[in-house]
């Protein structure tokens, strides 16, 4: 009942301050601030004449609000100029063009951006955890006040900045830049746009919104990372000539033979057909190549967002860099379930996987990590493993386990509050050193910037 109580009035409070934010110029918030000090030392008006500069400035401010309370007409068509990507705490740059449709000149005029409604539900408010919220009081972890402004920035997306536009020509078009931040991944959804002026005393500005939805998609942030040394070698790959189109092997041809039912109808070797009125089916040598794979841990028991958006960081940033022209990667996403994404020659870009990192979300149930039995029907296919871990647990050490075993490199990375606790863990084996990092979420690229 009292988190309920909480939500709405941050709710009111949200829409309060964006109220105050489009409609208050830096001029009127001047005036508010000497309102308030001339009433606060202008109270006893025997002694004192502030209750004049009070009135005075009351006065001006209901003038000037009623004024405001009326927008004005504005016939503008307006467009924006999206990248195809953003990433995540690097500055963009877009542009907007905006048409005038009537005959007169519009000066004056500020931009603000508008996108969908940041505000969390009451349900996702109680279920998602601010970073670090086991440091606060306990006063602040009741109202839940500091969660819910994490909340609010991480639904926003990016900071968007007011643009003073240049004078706008009746039926012309003109092109303005905007600069805005990114500061979490996932989709910016924009909702329109408000036009505001100020009025005549330059307290309040007369505002005029325009519908437009658009988005764009902010990336995972990028870290200049040296991708691990891992000695590799060909594997054998079952369906290869599908999977990897012309990798390795695949276009090697071996022979002729009958057809057997069940055999492909494009191995059919058609020219021997017209001659012979016989099926004959070509054969290829099966396919050999490179396969490398990239493991991500979304299994979040610890309730730190901030380990899981260090993890996709990194796994953005060693996918970028990869040659996809000379091997087959795999992505494997591990929560609830395993699901796996293959891309390289002939299987699709890395902007796809660079998509998918960018929308994921941690699985915070409280799941035992048993990835041993997803990737061990599939072992014989990897030539070589990075995983990312979020912990170090004995799921994670059976992984380990496995690839030693089949005699697979593998470079692990495991995220960590604490280095030092964490690597009295999991170094019992001193052999695991060359093979495992752990690495704090503030310390990544000097950390893995040079392995």
């Amino acid at each position: 009942m009292l988190a309920q109580f909480f939500y709405k009035s941050y709710s009111l409070f949200y829409l309060v301050r964006h109220w105050r934010d489009r409609h208050f110029t830096p001029a009127g918030g001047m005036i508010i601030a000497a309102i308030i000090l001339s009433g606060i030392f202008g109270f006893n008006i025997l002694k004192t004449n502030l209750y004049q500069v009070l009135a005075f400035g009351v006065s001006i401010m209901l003038v000037s609000l009623g004024y405001s309370l009326f927008g004005f007409r504005l016939k503008v068509i307006v467009n924006r100029i999206l990248p195809e990507y953003a990433t995540m705490g690097e500055k963009g740059i877009y542009e907007i063009e905006i048409k005038n449709l009537s005959s007169k000149t519009q000066k004056g005029l500020i931009f603000y951006e508008e996108i969908h409604d940041p505000r969390p539900s009451f349900k996702l408010l109680l279920s998602k955890k601010e970073p670090f919220e086991h440091l606060r009081n306990a006063w602040d972890r009741k109202t839940l006040y500091f969660r819910w402004l994490w909340l609010i920035e991480k639904n926003q997306k990016a900071r968007f900045f007011p643009i003073e536009l240049p004078a706008l020509p009746g039926g012309e078009t003109i092109r303005v830049k905007a600069l805005f931040v990114p500061e979490s991944r996932g989709y910016i959804n924009f909702s329109g746009c408000t036009f505001a002026r100020p009025d005549a005393m330059g307290i309040f500005n007369r505002l005029h919104r325009v519908e437009k939805n658009q988005k764009i998609l902010v990336l995972p942030r990028q870290y200049r990372l040296e991708t691990p040394q891992l000695i590799s070698t060909r594997q054998y790959q079952r369906g290869g000539i599908c999977q990897a189109s012309s990798i390795g092997d695949s276009d090697e041809f071996m022979s002729l033979r009958h057809y057997r039912p069940g055999d492909p109808l494009r191995n059919v070797h058609w020219k021997t057909f017209a001659k012979t009125r016989e099926l004959v089916i070509k054969e290829f040598e099966d396919e050999y190549f490179v396969r490398h794979v990239i493991i991500l841990d979304r299994i979040l028991s610890s309730g730190n967002e901030t380990l899981f958006e260090s993890a996709v960081s990194i796994a953005s940033s060693y996918i970028t860099p990869l040659k996809t022209h000379e091997a087959i990667f795999d992505l494997m996403l591990v929560g609830n379930q395993a699901h796996s994404f293959s891309w390289g020659r002939g299987l699709g870009h890395s902007k796809k996987m660079l998509e998918i990192l960018a929308c994921i979300e941690p699985c915070e149930e409280k799941t035992i990590f048993e990835l041993a039995p997803a990737i061990q029907a599939d072992l014989k296919k990897f030539s070589s493993s990075i995983c990312i871990f979020l912990g170090w647990e004995e799921g994670h050490e059976k992984v380990y386990q496995l690839f030693q075993q089949a005699l697979v490199p593998i470079f692990i990375i495991v995220l960590a509050e604490n280095k030092l606790k964490m690597e009295e863990k999991i170094f019992i084996d001193k052999n695991a050193k060359a093979h495992i990092k752990v690495v704090e979420t503030g310390q990544i690229q000097e950390t893995l910037g040079k392995i």
